[in-house]
């Protein structure tokens, strides 16, 4: 007498004999096997989310074994396959599929997982604890509590809408919530938790950002601007990105170790990526400057830096922000240097390497960009050569 997991949905089974014969019964319960202690014959014992779920299980495994004593001891040798099934289906009620965990639970056991397995940067398991604090947020709200099952058409339309309304999340930031929700679902679908795909048809179109780069002239013009010491350290810094086209993370890590021929060669601290950044002169000056080790202060306050910076420059153009709360359009006149940070850098070197004819594979490269679909997302419009282009033809 025992239990198995078995199967390619990992079920558990509960193993006994009857009229000399082995024989098996599904307790309906699924398990991850990396989680089966297969000298216990039970889930393995840990702590948090993921031990509290195996906690539960193994309580009702211990009340199959218990059952089955009682029933042994009742109907002795009597005991037939069939009476334990009937027994068994009385019993546990398996048409309820035995106490299913709610959706919260299996979203902190696939968090819990994530971390024990360091598979996930700490930015992303942030994003799925928040996407766990959205769930609770909209059981509250419904005064309900949702299963997998409940993960249907329905439930979405309602998650987009409490999120696009109430919550006031634009669709360019609804649409990645969506995408680590599909993740998550993903998982359970390939642990055998739910066969329920309605999340696959759910999609958010995104929307062109006002996000901004900035051109050769404005990049001289922060290059040559007076200012005091502590802020000529964040112009330093943010100008190393505008010639190197990294991200403000990778900043750091530049080192002269990397140094290979003419260019830096290092991995992207977020997505593993190389690059390989051509060591022009403007970018090894800058970093010859701060003998190649680069303090770095939270991006919050680099940005509010360089924000100061690009005023005192008179970045003052008007720029009008468009945000998309599905149908609704919501506009609001800002000022060109509120809208400039640490990305700008990035964005700025991928613009105007392609506008100086540099081919699309290189910039990916040299800036460790994967795909050229990521790739155009970077790339602004230059309207004056757009102006100047489309004046040749038509004038």
């Amino acid at each position: 007498m025992g239990f198995l997991l078995h199967g390619t949905n990992s079920y558990i089974f509960f193993v006994f004999y009857a009229e000399g014969k082995k024989c098996r019964y599904s307790t309906k319960i699924k398990l991850d096997p990396s989680e089966w202690d297969l000298a216990t014959q039970r889930p393995k014992p840990k702590r948090g989310n993921i031990g509290e779920a195996n906690r539960r299980i193994t309580d009702e495994l211990n009340e199959y074994q218990s059952y089955y004593n009682e029933l042994k001891s009742k109907f002795k040798e009597s005991l037939t396959k069939e009476k334990v099934k009937q027994r068994f289906d009385q019993y546990f009620h398996l048409a309820q599929v035995v106490k299913t965990l709610k959706c919260t639970d299996y979203l902190n056991i696939f968090i819990q997982q994530k971390e024990e397995s360091q598979s996930l940067k700490k930015d992303s398991l942030t994003k799925y604890t928040n996407l766990l604090t959205a769930v609770l947020e909209m059981e509250k709200k419904n005064n309900t509590i949702y299963h997998l099952r409940h993960l249907d058409k329905t439930f979405f339309i309602s998650f987009v809408a409490y999120q696009r309304n109430d919550k006031e999340i634009s669709d360019n930031t609804l649409k990645k919530k969506i995408s680590y929700f599909r993740s998550f679902l993903n998982w359970c679908v390939a642990s055998g938790y739910t066969s329920n795909l309605d999340f696959k048809s759910i999609t958010i179109k995104p929307r062109e950002t006002s996000h901004i780069s900035l051109s050769e002239s404005e990049l001289n013009d922060i290059a040559g601007v007076e200012l005091e010491e502590r802020l000529g350290y964040y112009r330093d810094l943010f100008l190393i990105g505008c010639y190197s086209g990294q991200r403000y993370s990778d900043y750091k890590r530049i080192d002269k170790k990397y140094i290979k021929g003419n260019s830096i060669v290092i991995r992207a601290k977020k997505t593993g990526q190389f690059s390989y950044i051509p060591l022009n002169k403007k970018l090894k000056d800058l970093l010859d400057k701060y003998d190649w080790s680069l303090k770095l202060v939270t991006p919050q306050k680099f940005n509010i830096n360089v924000q100061k910076i690009c005023k005192i420059a008179g970045f003052d153009e008007t720029i009008q922000v468009d945000t998309f709360y599905g149908n609704k359009k919501v506009s609001k006149d800002v000022p060109k240097w509120k809208l400039i940070g640490s990305h700008t850098a990035r964005r700025t070197f991928i613009t105007l390497s392609s506008q100086k004819g540099v081919p699309p594979s290189l910039i990916m490269q040299a800036s460790g960009i994967k795909s050229f679909k990521t790739l155009s997302n970077y790339i602004k419009i230059d309207q004056d050569k757009l102006n100047e282009e489309m004046f040749k033809a038509w004038d």
